[in-house]
This record gives C-alpha cells, structure tokens and sequence, in this order.
C-alpha cells in the first residue's frame, strides 16, 4: 500500500546587486530530511540525522545570515535552499533543477552542504567536482584565506560526487562542488569510525562530540566559496576535459585547464 505525500523544499534568495548577472542564480542547497523510524531500534527508534544532514542546514542557515549581514549585496543573486527526499532518490533536488526558479533566473553554479562530519579540527577539505570545473579555483581561493588545503578524494570506491543533491545539477549541465571535511590528522580515523558506526543509525544524534569551532570553520568556508563564485567575472563553466560536461560543451560554458 502506498499513500501520496507532500513535502516542500524551502528556499530563500538575495537578490543580485549587478542587474547584468542578477539572473544568474548561484546555489547553495542542503537536504532537510532524514530516513525515518524503526520501532526495533534502540533507544527510541528515532533516525535523528545530526551529522546527515542537520549540521549541513545549519551550515546553510550559518552562511545565509552571514550574507545578509554583509555590506554589499553580491553580484549574483544566490538562492538558499532546504530540499526535500534527498534520502529517497535527489527528488527535491531533482524538482528543483527541472522546473522554473520563483522570480526567475537560472541556476549557474552550485555549492551543496551534505553531512559533514564535525567531530574534529578539520585542517583540510575534500571539494568534490572541483576538478571538474572553474568553481575548482574558486574552492583553492577560499580554502587558501582561511589556511586550509585540498586534499583529493579519499573515498574514491563510494562514488560521493553521483550520490547526493547536485548531482541533479549536473545532470542538467550546472557545474557543482560539495564538500567534505578532510582525513589529515586524526580526520581519517574519525570520519571511518562514523561512517562504520553511525551514517543512518539512530545514534547519529546530538551525543555526538560535535566540533562547533568547526562548524563555524565549515560554514565560513562555504560562504567564501558562495561569495567568490557570486561576484566573479563569468558564471562558472565546465572544463573541456570533464566527464561530466555536457555534449558538445564549447565556448562559454567550457573551460580549458
């Protein structure tokens, strides 16, 4: 038996200051759902989602008031937004890519939060698809102002760049970038030791060690990421070499390295 649903995605904007980008619409997305209950679970049942993806919203939240707070508008208007059913398939997220914006414009690059692992001082980041595109230096400039590098992909076998709410994105042609807390130091151990333990147990919850110091560290990289990729000459545009390019990718919307 099956029964119909609704369940909105959430979505705020600040409009773009330059009215010749201000339709160019940079994104900054996080899923608000969870996968549910089980009865025969200790202790409660409860699938909480701190890590996955409640700390990725409040990274979310974090970046937007940090925006709206700031003295200048950025050139780009940038939409936050808080999808849906992530853990059911990317269907917010697909909605989102497949349908006209409110108040119009276009999607043209997007930094998406999913489940970072604040449980340590993180001196390094993993920025899935940043090799695919120009939003790769963007992510080098903003790592580098706040001291901390790029590391490559350390889970190659898990496929992470495919599984989350950009790749919809990217499917449609939208360069995209997601990142993930890194395994210098005592990263690795850590990282594993959740993924083993707690990704989509009920003990994903606030008794977790969460690092807040950070949280704020995360959150403020994303900003700067965001904000680079808001008042930057061009839109962000594929490298020519890139897998995930779309066919016959020339001219604007590609990028030689």
């Amino acid at each position: 038996m099956t029964r119909r649903i609704a369940s909105p995605n959430v979505l705020a904007s600040i409009p773009g200051s330059d009215p010749s980008v201000a339709n160019e619409v940079v994104l900054l997305m996080g899923h608000l759902d969870h996968v549910g209950t089980n009865p025969a679970k200790t202790p409660d049942g409860i699938y909480n989602g701190a890590m996955d993806n409640a700390v990725g919203i409040a990274t979310l939240l974090e970046a937007a008031r940090a925006m709206a707070a700031a003295p200048t508008r950025p050139r780009r208007t940038v939409l936050f937004a808080a999808v849906t059913a992530e853990e059911k398939g990317l269907l917010g997220a697909e909605y989102l890519a497949k349908h006209p914006l409110p108040g119009g414009g276009k999607v043209v690059g997007v930094v998406n939060l999913d489940m970072p692992v604040l449980l340590y001082p993180f001196s390094d980041v993993i920025a899935f698809g940043a090799n695919h595109s120009t939003l790769g230096p963007a992510v080098q400039r903003a790592a580098a102002g706040m001291k901390v590098a790029l590391t490559p992909d350390p889970l190659p076998e898990e496929g992470l760049f495919t599984r989350s709410d950009h790749y919809k994105f990217v499917r449609e042609g939208v360069p995209s970038v997601f990142l993930m807390t890194g395994f210098a130091g005592e990263g690795q151990q850590r990282f594993r030791d959740f993924l083993a333990t707690h990704y989509h147990q009920p003990s994903d919850d606030l008794k977790l060690p969460i690092d807040w110091a950070a949280g704020a560290r995360f959150a403020e990289i994303n900003y700067r990421i965001a904000m680079e990729v808001a008042n930057a000459p061009r839109a962000p545009q594929w490298n020519t070499d890139s897998f995930f390019a779309p066919k016959g990718t020339t001219g604007r919307r590609a990028a030689a390295r």
